[in-house]
């Protein structure tokens, strides 16, 4: 979202090398946002996971450890193909409110997984393995403690930092408790042939309406072209629709692929469920992600925040929580149609 506005407001031109100050400032923030979250991250699932009994006093080293180094190398590792394919997009004339974010959710997460597997190996090797790991660590540290100091004056800098560290941190404390919630439902989920393999999906599809719609939104605030909320509902409501029609036939196409992927493998996968689950919880999900992408951006706006450094760590997050419930509330209305 801030990449595609500062584009198209012109304080970064659509270039990888000899940009502007800010450019360059925005790349070093995103490095401290993700240890000082990742950090927090990890403290807040070591006591959730103590509280449940999932883990003790000895494991806390591996919560401290293992997120920040898996995703600091990864945002070392999509920052480029970020900027490259955000430049490309405008450079062609093409909006990246709309393509960046959908694009990059997708592979980021593919990113993510593998460097967060790669770590936990680490963990699981011990001996020299684990003294790899902690050095990783170290030197994460002290660089992006330098980068924060050197950049400390920097009013841009220290804005981002302290906007996007907040949102950030609030939405993986609400990320956990997603996550907490999630695991207790894993009983039922496992009940549902094919549920397991479709949800990621439904959590991507539903993060990138709304950011979508979000990043399009701030973009529209930081030109001019909008000022009143409601008069942006109204302004939007073609393009939203638009947007619904687009989504509720991938949630369909979503509800097939996930039947051939389990299909061979799993008893009792049922076509017409699967597709019925993706569309319902498309329908019943897509309003309030709507609203609330609209709603967090203006919010963000009037109190005179940056609404790119607020809209989409909330709105993905919101979109997680809203697709899982949804899900819930999906499978239950099945169950009791007698259609799962």
């Amino acid at each position: 979202g801030t990449l595609a506005t500062m584009l198209h407001i012109g304080l970064i031109r659509p270039q990888m090398r000899r940009n502007t100050p800010v450019y360059y400032q925005l790349i070093s923030s995103i490095f401290v946002i993700t240890l000082v979250d990742t950090l927090v991250m990890g403290g807040i699932s070591f006591l959730l996971s103590l509280m449940l009994g999932r883990a003790s006093a000895q494991h806390l080293s591996v919560f401290m450890v293992v997120p920040p180094v898996a995703c600091v190398t990864a945002i070392a590792l999509s920052i480029p193909l970020t900027l490259v394919i955000a430049i490309a997009t405008f450079r062609r004339g093409l909006d990246p409110d709309i393509l960046v974010y959908p694009i990059l959710a997708s592979v980021n997460d593919i990113i993510v997984s593998a460097i967060y597997a790669a770590t936990v190996f680490l963990v699981l090797w011990g001996g020299a393995y684990t003294m790899l790991l902690w050095t990783i660590f170290i030197l994460y540290i002290v660089v992006v403690g330098y980068i924060a100091l050197r950049n400390r004056r920097v009013q841009f800098f220290f804005k981002t930092i302290k906007e996007g560290t907040t949102v950030v941190v609030m939405s993986s404390v609400f990320g956990s408790l997603n996550g907490a919630f999630l695991s207790g439902m894993s009983a039922k989920l496992l009940r549902y042939p094919g549920v397991v393999v479709l949800y990621p999906g439904l959590t991507n599809a539903l993060g990138n309406i709304g950011s979508i719609i979000g990043s399009t939104t701030t973009t529209n605030l930081a030109l001019g072209y909008i000022r009143d909320l409601m008069d942006e509902v109204k302004a939007s409501i073609s393009t939203i629709m638009q947007v619904e029609g687009v989504a509720l036939l991938i949630h369909a196409f979503f509800g097939m692929i996930t039947y051939l992927i389990v299909k061979p493998s799993v008893k009792g996968a049922n076509l017409t469920a699967l597709v019925s689950v993706a569309t319902l919880a498309n329908l019943i999900s897509f309003l309030p992600i709507t609203l609330v992408a609209l709603a967090v951006a203006h919010a963000a706006f009037k109190r005179g925040l940056n609404p790119d450094n607020v809209a989409i760590p909330v709105i993905t997050t919101v979109a997680d929580t809203a697709a899982t419930l949804t899900l819930f509330l999906v499978l239950n209305l099945l169950d009791l149609l007698g259609l799962f």
